[in-house]
C-alpha cells in the first residue's frame, strides 16, 4: 500500500484512516490477545477487503466521535475569537453538521475497506475535511510506544507517528485501544486530535501571515515606484502639452520604461510567492490587478501614437477596473490580517 495517504477522510476518521493506511507496515509476531495484533488486523482487513473483520477490530463510531470532537476543539482553539461566547457559537454550528457529516465519513470508510475507493463523490464533505485537517498528504513514520495502561489492563495506548509537511515535522497521533470481554483488543478512540488540528491551523496562520507580509511589501514598494512615475508624468505635461509630438513621445517612453516595466516586475514577484490555500482569492485579485494595469499601460502607450478616442477610453476603463479591484484587495487583505 502506498505510504502516502491520498485518501479523503473526515476529521473524525483521521486516526482511523492513518491506521488503515499505515498499519500494513508494522507486522507483529504476537498472540491474538494483544493490542499489537489488533493494529495488524486493521491493515489485514483492509488488504482483504473484509468489512466485517475491520469493524470487529475498530469501533468506528467511537473513533469518529473522538476525532470529530478533537477537530471542533482544535479549530475553536486556533481561532482565538472574542467575545468568549463566539467559541461556543462555532461549536454549536459544527454540532449541527455532525450527524450528516459522520454518516458520510462512515460510508466512505466502509467503501474504502470494501473496494479500496472512498467513493468521495457520494460522500459529500469528505474531501473538504481531509484537506482541512491536513491529512491529504502525510507520511506514516511508524507505530511506537505500544503499551498497556498500568492502571487499567483493559486499556492500551499507541503512538502513530506522522510526518506532516505543513508542520515540517513529526506528530504522534495517540491511539487508544480497549479489550472486550472476549479478550480481543479494539481501536476505540484518538485522544490528541485537538492538538494536531490546532497545530495545523497555527501553521496555516503563519503561512498566511507570511504571504500577507511579503505581498504587502512588494505592493508597497511598487506603489511607491508608480507614484514617482506619476510625478514624472505630470512634470512632462507641465513642460509641454499632448498636442506636441515630443511630449507624447516622452510620455510613451515613460509609460513603457516605468509604468509597464514596473507592473510586469510586480506581477513576477507576486507570482513567485508561495500561496497558501487561504490566500488564493487575494492572490488572484493581485494577479488580475497586475494584468489589468499592464493592459492599461499598453493602451496609454498606444494612444500616444494613434490619438484614437477608443484607445484612451479603453485605457481609462481599465484604470477604473484597477481602482475597484485594488479597493477589494485592500479590504480582503485587512480582514485576513485581523
Amino acid at each position: 500500500m502506498d505510504k502516502r495517504i491520498k485518501m479523503a477522510a473526515g476529521a473524525g476518521v483521521a486516526a482511523l484512516a492513518i491506521i488503515a493506511a499505515g498499519g500494513g507496515y508494522y507486522y507483529f509476531h504476537v498472540s491474538k490477545d494483544t493490542p499489537e495484533y489488533a493494529i495488524q488486523t486493521v491493515s489485514e482487513s483492509i488488504a482483504n477487503h473484509d468489512v466485517q473483520e475491520f469493524h470487529r477490530v475498530v469501533d468506528v463510531d467511537s473513533v469518529l466521535d473522538s476525532g470529530y470532537e478533537g477537530f471542533v476543539d482544535g479549530m475553536t482553539a486556533s481561532v482565538g475569537v472574542t467575545p468568549p461566547d463566539a467559541g461556543e457559537a462555532i461549536k454549536t454550528f459544527t454540532q449541527m453538521l455532525r450527524t450528516p457529516l459522520m454518516l458520510s465519513v462512515k460510508s466512505a470508510i466502509d467503501s474504502y475497506v470494501a473496494t479500496g475507493d472512498l467513493n468521495a463523490k457520494e460522500n459529500i464533505g469528505v474531501m473538504e475535511l481531509i484537506e482541512r485537517t491536513g491529512l491529504n498528504d502525510i507520511e506514516v513514520r511508524g507505530v511506537h510506544n505500544i503499551q498497556i495502561n498500568d492502571a487499567d489492563n483493559d486499556e492500551a495506548f499507541a503512538d502513530l507517528v506522522l510526518y506532516q509537511k505543513e508542520l515540517a515535522g513529526e506528530f504522534p497521533i495517540q491511539i487508544v485501544l480497549t479489550r472486550g470481554k472476549d479478550a480481543q483488543w479494539q481501536v476505540a478512540r484518538v485522544q490528541n486530535f485537538q492538538e494536531y488540528v490546532a497545530q495545523i491551523m497555527q501553521a496555516r496562520r503563519a503561512q498566511l501571515d507570511n504571504y500577507l507580509a511579503k505581498a504587502g511589501e512588494i505592493n508597497a514598494r511598487h506603489d511607491a515606484a508608480i507614484r514617482e512615475a506619476e510625478q514624472k508624468y505630470g512634470a512632462i505635461l507641465a513642460l509641454g502639452n499632448l498636442g506636441q509630438d515630443k511630449t507624447r513621445a516622452d510620455l510613451k517612453a515613460l509609460i513603457n520604461d516605468a509604468f509597464l516595466t514596473d507592473w510586469e516586475a510586480r506581477k513576477q514577484e507576486l507570482f513567485s510567492l508561495p500561496v497558501p490555500k487561504d490566500a488564493v482569492t487575494l492572490h488572484n485579485l493581485y494577479m488580475k490587478i497586475c494584468d489589468t494595469s499592464i493592459a492599461a499601460a499598453q493602451d496609454y502607450a498606444k494612444w500616444m501614437d494613434d490619438k484614437n478616442a477608443t484607445t484612451i477610453k479603453s485605457a481609462e476603463e481599465k484604470i477604473h477596473q484597477v481602482q475597484t479591484l485594488s479597493a477589494e484587495a485592500a479590504a480582503l487583505a485587512k480582514r485576513m490580517a485581523s
